[in-house]
């Protein structure tokens, strides 16, 4: 069987005091031959999230443990990153579980194709004594995405804990959007799908406990932070043909109309109908401008 090549694990830690232990376990519990460097950067945790890691971290190799002041999830992210030394990388929230062979698994998946990231099946649980952590798929079925880009600026495609990137790719293209400080994955994504193919592997990769506080469950923040990091994307990447700006506005000014329905009760006189039909017939010129105005409308409350 040929050798695998190595891997960085990276968690960014921000407060995960109680998830530790078992992400831990189950980073160590990881399947395969290939070299391996665990990273964490603590983005400076107040309820000893830190201490945890040194503690249970002791007597493991290659480990890199980072404190820094308080970036937010995109920053704590670009610092391990920075500190990764191995070809793939490995991106493990710190309240998710892989399963056990959900590296290697990722690793042969995306093996010599030009593929720059490989994500896997993801599942919500309430208890770990419901899921089946050992569980594995022998040559589970692939798909090289098609247009990848056209889907990320859709939606989001996955959880940072669901995939393994080439390192090489990730710093090329810089990493997260620190600008956007969360929902680091997502301008990553766009980053990578401008460039590369992106993988997808159906075998069960992440697991993602119910009850963990996330950020994204604020559905107007999540909303907000996609759009900004949308309209920034494209800012960054003028060249983007027109077509696909086309498309960015048609979808952020319909996320941002139904949105504005939704919550805050606006008509079809409001202007977030109006710009939505304006989306319909957008040339994609100014598309950055035009997707960054409809972040607007996640600020809106019922009445």
């Amino acid at each position: 069987m040929t050798a695998l090549p190595g891997v960085s694990f990276l968690v960014p830690v921000y407060n995960k005091a109680p998830h530790l232990p078992s992400v831990l376990r189950q980073i160590l519990r990881q399947t395969g031959e290939f070299p391996r460097q665990f990273v964490f950067v603590d983005d400076d945790s107040t309820d000893g999230s830190l201490e945890i890691v040194r503690e249970l971290t002791a007597d493991w190799e290659n480990t890199v443990i980072h404190h820094q002041q308080n970036k937010g999830s995109a920053g704590a992210t670009n610092a391990c990153i920075e500190l990764a030394n191995q070809p793939f990388i490995k991106f493990v929230d710190a309240d998710d579980l892989i399963a056990d062979g959900a590296t290697e698994t990722l690793l042969r998946a995306i093996g010599e194709t030009d593929a720059c990231l490989a994500f896997g099946e993801v599942t919500h649980f309430a208890k770990e004594s419901d899921i089946k952590l050992a569980e594995t798929v022998d040559d589970p079925e692939t798909e090289l995405l098609e247009d990848p880009l056209r889907l990320a600026m859709k939606n989001s495609l996955f959880n940072p804990t669901q995939c393994l990137a080439r390192t090489e790719a990730v710093k090329e293209t810089g990493g997260c959007d620190e600008r956007v400080v969360h929902s680091q994955e997502y301008s990553m994504t766009l980053r990578l799908a401008r460039r590369w193919p992106i993988m997808k592997v159906h075998a069960p990769i992440a697991f993602i406990p119910q009850e963990a506080i996330r950020l994204s469950n604020n559905e107007a923040r999540q909303l907000q932070r996609v759009t900004r990091a949308l309209a920034l994307f494209l800012s960054d990447y003028p060249e983007v043909e027109r077509e696909l700006g086309r498309f960015a506005c048609r979808r952020a000014a319909g996320r941002a109309w139904h949105y504005a329905r939704r919550r805050a009760g606006a008509g079809f006189g409001s202007p977030w109908f109006w710009r939505y039909l304006a989306s319909l017939v957008a040339s994609g010129s100014g598309a950055a401008e035009f997707v960054g105005a409809c972040c607007d409308a996640f600020e809106l409350e019922a009445s």
